[in-house]
């Protein structure tokens, strides 16, 4: 689903690719978590650059057992392509963390914004119920950009898959889409009610369309759809969160993110 080595074709389109180094050591670095980890899936996800080093991402996804939506989970590497498991963020900081400008230095363990404040617990008669956050580090950053990107912009082509009657999502034989944006949704858990209406009455076993559509997201021009010459292979950009794009043609489809990691906090404005 996510963007598979052989596909960087469509990533070229936004001046990105992965030198042949990098594709031979993600590939065995994404090989180890399989033999960690049980999902269905471990699935490259993309690169965040950084001043001094880029953080690639991957994607584990696990169906089987899941109701109505997968499991998935998030794994970071550095230039040495050991991937781990990208940590909790604290949500104290996660919205000062989306607006930021500063790019990441490719330090993991830069702090990105300090508590200042400190408690003597020696003075003190009793501890107090709510401690002060801890200092949020660039990989907490990491994070909550990654699974804001996520969240906010993947998608798939309406008809790549089906719910089955236990509520378990599965790929279909795809066989393409036209170039429209209504004709792709997000890939996460649906958060509009007349979609989670139709999977609680069950008439998403029957339906493509169960998922939330990218044609109700504000606002609407976030979406670029581009095609070929020849109409079928096609190209969906995000504009508020630059790097992302998702690719289809006739037979395959995914997404992957190649980017800053700096949200385009602007773009309502520029419209």
């Amino acid at each position: 689903m996510n963007i598979s080595f052989n596909d960087l074709k469509f990533i070229q389109q936004i001046g990105q690719t992965l030198n042949l180094e990098e594709r031979m050591r993600l590939q065995l670095a994404i090989l180890k978590i399989q033999e960690h980890y049980v999902f269905d899936e471990v699935l490259f996800w993309g690169r965040v650059e950084g001043i001094e080093k880029d953080y690639y991402i991957a994607l584990g996804i696990q169906y089987k057992g899941q109701y109505q939506f997968p499991l998935k989970k998030f794994f970071w590497s550095s230039n040495n392509y050991h991937f781990a498991e990208l940590p909790k963020y604290n949500e104290e900081f996660a919205q000062r963390a989306e607006v930021l400008r500063d790019p990441f230095t490719g330090q993991h363990e830069h702090i990105v914004f300090r508590t200042d404040e400190e408690i003597n617990f020696e003075d003190s008669l009793e501890i107090p119920s709510q401690l002060p956050a801890k200092n949020f580090s660039e990989l907490e950053r990491l994070s909550y950009v990654v699974q804001s990107i996520e969240f906010q912009c993947a998608s798939i082509p309406v008809g790549s898959y089906r719910l089955t009657p236990t509520h378990e999502l599965i790929k279909t034989t795809f066989k393409g889409v036209t170039a429209e944006l209504k004709n792709y949704q997000h890939f996460r858990s649906p958060i509009r009610k007349d979609k989670q209406d139709l999977i609680a009455r069950d008439e998403a076993l029957y339906r493509s369309d169960f998922l939330d559509s990218l044609i109700d997201d504000t606002p609407y021009n976030q979406w670029s759809v581009q095609t070929d010459s020849t109409k079928r292979n096609i190209t969906i950009r995000n504009l508020i969160w630059p790097g992302y794009l998702s690719y289809n043609n006739d037979y395959t489809f995914g997404y992957a993110y190649f980017g800053d990691g700096v949200k385009n906090s602007d773009f309502e404005f520029l419209l």
